[in-house]
């Protein structure tokens, strides 16, 4: 199910922490391990360094720049070499790259070589994001054509599951992804259906626990009335879940994008991983 994992890395807590949980999955999927670190190409461009050196009186930014380069490399290497040796430690071998460019774009291109990619909620370059969320983990979200699994500050086994469902074509990928996941780790599963209309939410309740049956799983279907964002974590954390799985958009598109909605509002406020699928 899970044969690669690709993990960028900026170096700080948060992404150690995406470390451990991959090298969880590894072991429960004996998965490979890539790590990868991309130097921001915006931070050698040539306006920010001319307004620097202009402002600070220094001579043209150009003769800066290749020791600049050369600094954010040398950091980059280091940063990866922690990443292979935290590895090491766990026995499980690791490949790294170190790329240039934009982070998002860089991170969603590898990560058609992947099963899924696993990233801090929060990185150290967060303030250099483009687009509309404003955060590079987001971003990726929203390109990469694999799933993605934004973790917290705190390291957790991933034995209760919860399957966020609402019906729609993203929201049935995560709940097969969700199935096979549990069979695979022999975990426990709750699917949850939010919604404002009492009934509908008891027809996609009726729907979910259609799809899971044949997977004889150690299983739960439950429904909720209320904004789905804020009932999805409530229920997570009164119940201990260890992991929501979702699809990346819910049924309107458009209002995802412009105005953040259930998706960008869990993978903001979960003290938990949340893996989402497009």
């Amino acid at each position: 199910m899970i044969k690669s994992i690709l993990i960028p890395t900026d170096g700080s807590v948060n992404s150690s922490t995406a470390l451990d949980f991959g090298l969880y999955l590894s072991e429960k999927f004996g998965a490979e391990i890539n790590g990868l670190n991309v130097i921001d190409v915006r931070a050698l461009d040539g306006p920010f360094f001319s307004d620097i050196s202009g402002s600070l009186g220094f001579i043209p930014y150009q003769n800066y720049l290749p020791n600049f380069q050369r600094i954010l490399e040398e950091r980059a290497d280091l940063i990866l070499e922690a990443f292979n040796k935290m590895c090491a430690e766990k026995e499980v071998p690791a490949k790294t790259r170190r790329l240039t460019g934009i982070i998002s774009n860089i991170i969603a291109e590898e990560a058609k070589k992947v099963d899924l990619v696993i990233m801090a909620q929060r990185g150290e370059h967060a303030q250099w994001s483009s687009g509309l969320l404003g955060s590079t983990t987001e971003s990726v979200v929203r390109k990469a054509p694999r799933p993605v699994m934004v973790t917290p500050q705190k390291f957790r086994a991933l034995h209760s599951v919860l399957s966020a469902y609402d019906g729609s074509y993203g929201a049935n990928n995560a709940l097969k992804f969700a199935c096979e996941f549990v069979h695979a780790t022999r975990g426990e599963l709750t699917v949850l259906v939010a919604g404002h209309s009492e009934e509908k939410c008891r027809e996609t309740a009726a729907e979910a626990e259609a799809f899971i049956s044949p997977y004889s799983l150690k299983s739960s279907v439950a429904w909720v009335t209320g904004e789905a964002h804020e009932e999805i974590l409530k229920y997570a954390e009164s119940n201990r879940i260890d992991l929501i799985v979702m699809g990346a958009f819910g049924r309107s598109r458009v209002r995802e994008l412009l105005l953040g909605g259930t998706t960008a509002y869990i993978m903001r406020k979960a003290q938990l991983p949340v893996l989402l699928l497009r």
